[in-house]
């Protein structure tokens, strides 16, 4: 019973552990990988649109397209404001944000709305996004779609080039460049350089700003993980120390006759083992099929968020747990060894 009851403490603080590194990997891939928010792009550059096709023809680049984007506020909602994208063509060539509700945007006058946008304005698939641009003109687009993106707070509507440019015609545009497999970035970055403009930016899950956050917050995840470990080795010292009290004349004997400190700690480490073995595929499970889809869910409107464990994760985990419950075996072993022992073979 007790070792049921020190493996169920054990595998939930463990299933934590592995719950946090998960996250704090996908923080980790969120600073600098953008294919985590759905972008499908490595660099940007502020050469003018015309200069797209010189782009794409540079060695190491697989695709170049123009990318729009223009701050804007509800016609309908005027303290609103959100961020409008549009691309000359299909959009998910170069930015693809997983679809929550109905569908891609295929008519000129049809808009795909982030989940943060959505919610402010209360959107779903079929109603009216009316965007008041800086141009002073009205746009209006039937909502076909419904995305999960950062971008923005999720505060992104992504629409037409066309029906963008007809209403604000003045708006900035950047050149969006997917680099070929195989290729190397800086390189790419260097050649695209040459051909006039700033230094092309490389392309991250999370905007500038929130990368120092991201790293921050990574760190604190891997920090609970340390202190949800601490608690493992504190429950496998309590569940020892109980075992070396109900034991106590059987250590006494041992230890009269001539066994040492390492004897008691090997039979203790036997008992933890025997506490992780079972604790360890329950907190995989744990992580797997509770703990991973429940943290996902609460951000489902906002990012597809890969949490299951990786291998190697819960490699590190099981030997963590094998390292605290020799640890507590040798912790247990040396105050045991302080008792007289006679004082337990009289309990015999």
């Amino acid at each position: 019973g007790r070792t049921i009851a020190t493996s169920a403490v054990v595998a939930t603080a463990a299933g934590v552990v592995l719950l946090m590194l998960g996250l704090a990997t996908f923080l980790d891939r969120l600073q600098s990988d953008p294919a985590t928010i759905g972008k499908r792009y490595e660099l940007t550059t502020d050469l003018p649109a015309a200069s797209v096709p010189d782009v794409a023809a540079l060695p190491g680049v697989a695709d170049a397209s123009s990318r729009y984007s223009v701050d804007a506020v509800s016609s309908f909602s005027l303290g609103q404001p959100f961020r409008v994208v549009a691309f000359p063509g299909d959009h998910t060539d170069f930015e693809a944000p997983p679809l929550t509700e109905g569908r891609r945007l295929a008519g000129p006058r049809e808009a795909e709305v982030g989940v943060g946008l959505a919610t402010a304005l209360g959107l779903e698939q079929g109603t009216v996004l009316a965007v008041q641009l800086p141009s002073g003109e009205e746009a209006r687009f039937r909502v076909a779609g419904i995305v999960q993106t950062l971008e923005n707070d999720g505060l992104l509507a992504f629409v037409g080039r066309p029906s963008l440019l007809a209403s604000q015609p003045d708006v900035e545009a950047q050149i969006a460049v997917r680099v070929a497999d195989g290729a190397d970035v800086p390189i790419v970055a260097g050649a695209i350089g040459e051909l006039g403009g700033s230094f092309p930016e490389a392309v991250g899950g999370a905007t500038t700003d929130d990368r120092a956050f991201l790293g921050v917050l990574a760190d604190v995840l891997r920090v609970v993980a340390v202190v949800n470990l601490l608690i493992c080795l504190y429950a496998l010292v309590q569940a020892l120390a109980v075992t070396v009290v109900e034991r106590r004349s059987v250590i006494a004997v041992l230890r009269a006759a001539g066994a040492r400190r390492q004897t008691v700690a090997l039979m203790l480490l036997g008992t933890a083992l025997a506490v992780v073995a079972v604790a360890t595929p329950l907190a995989v499970l744990l992580e797997h099929f509770l703990l991973g889809p429940i943290v996902a869910r609460l951000a489902a409107g906002y990012a597809d968020l890969p949490l299951n464990a990786a291998p190697l994760q819960i490699a590190a985990v099981i030997a963590g747990l094998v390292v605290l419950a020799a640890a507590a075996a040798g912790w247990v072993a040396r105050r045991a060894e302080r008792e007289p022992i006679v004082a337990g073979l009289r309990e015999r």
